[in-house]
């Protein structure tokens, strides 16, 4: 007998499930509020847990093809005073690593710079890195053509990316060709690489020439000068070490080493140590550039992606059980039916787990299309380019169908244990329902408040944080300033043509070649001397350049004649120097500082100005010198009235017909240079509005659906009310400060995560904000947009006829 019923469970059970798409898709199409919300949030959120699993494979396959990539190590430089870790070092520290230790196998260094290319007459400002031969056998990058032994074997040897040489020849087919620099040196095209997008590489660089070729840029980079002439961390320089060979753990050992050859390293002046950081960890390791060599990988912007995309696919499931569970009093009758006819508990949980689980792979097909959708507007806000092809990998297609079965699973179980376990005669009674008290929604809408009330008072922090950084007034003018850094061709015969030209445009104020500019911080002379060491920041410029940035003196010497020399009063104490004195002192001209005459005048002392943007000190010893001419500029600064944006179009096209080549730089406004060192901080800072706006979102719609639902179980509870005389206004406040309780304990929850948060991540800023009034507006906002998600049906439900609610019942 026992084994009959079970046989007829069980058939009962598998015809349920037979059917179960079907019901469902029935249930979908007549609940359509709660499938657009269920459907919505979830593939929203399955959209962004896409994109960022994608944003995260590249970040953390970043030079996992190195075969060697444990055997080699990249050798910086800590700067113990300042605690501050480079990642670079000089290039002539390889050179007796080589020759003293037997366990480095090979070494390998280089520097990125810029170099101004032609080919038939064109030109192009190509970045350009500088190494040495070993550079495809250390590294395992692919070549598409060319032989990694010999390509870089002869100095004049070139190396291309794909990219170039399709730009520059207009094909892939480039072994053999020329390229010209300097109109007279001619580099032979001996391989093609792939663009540099999957390495610590600088993703610019274009073209890979000999190390030795420094020398016509920079002496101090060179073996042959070292150490007279030291570029302390210009250089990326790695080891590679034999097998078995420990490495970490050695910094003082090799401090010690490189000491005895390079005496100042770890000196009375500078107070520096080796530092070890091994390939595979390179990326991701913190530490400042010192140079344009390599890219720095963000963990904690990986780390952040990870933690608000979680939030927002918990937020889609907790909707879905929010909702699912609301209906159960609405479901369970359909529950109870399969009850009564044979099916079991379990097998009506299996039904509604399975239904969950369709709903999840429906919204993961949504996702995946939404997510190849917006990979483009992903790419430019995390600034690389988004590699969805990833996604027809037979491995990730079926890592996305797991995971969307698993979230399917962890979705369906609560609302199928709640609406399966009630006895299929209390639903055909009807008690059910009143049972219903929606104890886990009402948790599950607080914890969504309080997660939101968290993000969006980050996000207000964070957003203001950076705006006070960017508009910090800097003490020089920012504002209208174009400033173009192509010093490649303003040494050219053409270039008095091109400020001529410049000069005659409708709307450019002033036009000033320089040496150095307040937002690039100048040239460093650093000069040791009795164990002191004092550290100038340098700027030449024409007669123009203190009235284009608006630098102003505190005292002012009214000199007509040039060469003229101005100070800030940090500098006048190490000069020995007074601010009444009419000419540069002896100690001035004894240092001898770079581009500088010794026998200048003194003009005044300027007021301070910061250099680079706000967090850079402006107290800093600081020399300008106001030439006549400035030859061979680094740069050219051009004030403009109206547009900047019409301005630097115009000059564009002049830069093109004066020095026929594209004028392409990423950030030509002066505004846009003093922000780059926050690029960082302003890109999380959106990535977190973004996905606070999104917890917004789906927050309102689930308090949306969940107030629809909680206000129909109560529909009889408010008739009750009405008829023993209860205002239309009072049950609206009732109904309305039931649901505005959850966002005070939210509140309450939420500001202690805060406060924990910012005041960390704000502690690194000497210039910041008073932050703690966002975290109440935070609060008052969601506050708001939930009195305006239940306001509206509160005021239907108390304004409805009380006859009509009761007569149902």
């Amino acid at each position: 007998m026992q084994t009959t019923n079970n046989n007829g469970r069980k058939a009962a059970d598998w015809l349920s499930l037979r059917g179960a798409g079907r019901s469902y898709f029935v249930f979908l199409s007549r609940n359509k509020g709660y499938t657009a919300i269920n459907v919505f949030g979830l593939s929203v959120s399955l959209m962004f847990v896409i994109l960022i699993g994608v944003y995260s494979w590249q970040e953390f396959s970043i030079d996992r093809q190195h075969r060697k990539a444990d055997r080699i190590y990249m050798i910086g430089t800590t700067f113990t005073d300042e605690g501050v870790t480079v990642k670079g070092s000089h290039h002539a520290l390889l050179r007796h690593f080589r020759q003293s230790y037997p366990e480095v196998e090979q070494t390998c260094g280089f520097v990125v710079g810029e170099m101004r290319l032609s080919y038939s007459g064109l030109f192009h400002n190509a970045t350009v890195l500088r190494t040495d031969s070993t550079f495809f056998s250390m590294f395992d990058f692919p070549l598409l053509q060319g032989d990694r032994n010999t390509c870089l074997k002869e100095k004049n040897n070139a190396v291309v990316t794909q990219s170039m040489a399709r730009r520059m020849f207009g094909t892939d087919d480039v072994l053999g060709r020329e390229i010209v620099w300097n109109d007279s040196v001619r580099f032979h095209v001996t391989g093609v690489v792939p663009d540099f997008d999957n390495t610590i590489v600088n993703s610019d660089v274009e073209m890979i020439i000999d190390f030795s070729w420094g020398k016509s840029f920079n002496s101090a980079d060179m073996d042959e000068f070292f150490p007279r002439a030291v570029n302390f961390t210009g250089s990326s320089i790695f080891v590679q070490v034999r097998p078995g060979t420990r490495m970490m753990g050695r910094e003082k050992e090799f401090t010690k080493f490189v000491n005895s050859f390079w005496p100042t390293f770890n000196g009375d002046a500078f107070h520096c140590q080796v530092c070890l950081i091994p390939l595979n960890k390179l990326y991701f390791t913190r530490g400042e550039s010192g140079n344009d060599n390599l890219r720095q990988g963000n963990s904690k912007l990986v780390n952040i992606l990870f933690g608000v995309g979680l939030v927002i696919l918990v937020f889609a499931i907790m909707n879905y059980m929010n909702l699912t569970v609301a209906q159960s009093g609405y479901r369970s009758r359909e529950m109870a039916t399969r009850r009564l006819f044979g099916s079991s508990r379990g097998g009506v949980m299996q039904k509604l787990i399975l239904e969950s689980t369709m709903l999840c792979l429906l919204s993961l097909c949504m996702g995946v299309g939404l997510a190849l959708a917006f990979a483009p507007a992903a790419g430019r806000l995390l600034d690389v380019p988004m590699q969805m092809h990833v996604l027809a990998r037979p491995a990730v297609i079926a890592l996305m169908l797991g995971f969307a079965l698993a979230v399917g699973v962890l979705s369906g179980v609560i609302p199928a244990y709640v609406m399966s376990k009630a006895r299929p005669i209390e639903v055909v009674r009807g008690t059910f329902r009143r049972r219903t008290k929606m104890v886990l929604s009402k948790v599950f809408i607080t914890l969504q408040n309080a997660v939101t009330i968290v993000m969006l008072a980050c996000s207000l922090i964070m957003t203001a944080q950076m705006l006070h950084l960017v508009r910090a007034p800097l003490g020089f003018r920012t504002d209208n300033l174009i400033c173009l850094y192509q010093g490649q061709v303003f040494g050219s015969k053409d270039f008095p043509v091109f400020l001529d030209r410049l000069r005659q445009l409708p709307g450019v104020k002033r036009v000033v070649p320089s040496k150095g500019a307040p937002q690039d911080g100048g040239n460093n002379n650093t000069v040791v001397e009795k164990d002191v060491k004092t550290s100038y920041q340098m700027f030449i410029g024409e007669p123009e350049f203190l009235n284009i940035y608006g630098l102003t003196l505190k005292t002012n010497h009214h000199v007509a004649h040039r060469p003229v020399v101005y100070l800030n009063e940090a500098a006048l104490g190490p000069l020995k120097m007074k601010a009444t004195d009419s000419h540069m002192s002896a100690e001035y001209q004894k240092i001898g500082f770079y581009g500088f005459p010794k026998e200048a005048a003194f003009g005044g002392v300027l007021n301070d100005f910061h250099i680079h943007n706000i967090t850079d000190e402006s107290n800093g010893p600081m020399l300008v010198c106001i030439q006549d001419k400035v030859e061979e500029p680094w740069s050219v600064t051009i004030q403009v009235e109206g547009d900047p944006v019409d301005a630097y179009r115009s000059i564009s096209k002049i830069y093109k017909e004066v020095f026929h080549e594209e004028l392409d730089q990423r950030h030509p406004f002066v505004s846009e240079i003093t922000q780059e060192d926050f690029e960082d901080e302003i890109r999380t800072s959106r990535i977190v509005s973004l996905f606070a706006f999104i917890a917004i979102v789906i927050s309102l719609l689930g308090l949306v659906a969940m107030s629809t639902y909680f206000i129909q179980q109560r529909r009889r509870e408010i008739a009750l009310r009405k008829v023993f005389g209860s205002t239309g206004r009072q049950i609206r406040a009732r109904l309305i400060r039931s649901f505005l309780v959850y966002v005070g304990v939210a509140f309450v929850v939420a500001v202690p995560v805060v406060w924990y948060f910012m005041s960390q991540w704000i502690s690194q800023y000497s210039y910041r904000i008073t932050w703690w009034p966002f975290v109440p507006l935070a609060g008052a906002i969601v506050l708001l947009i939930s009195f305006c998600a239940v306001a509206v049906q509160s005021y239907m439900a108390a304004n409805e006829n009380p006859v009509k609610n009761i007569k149902q019942e």
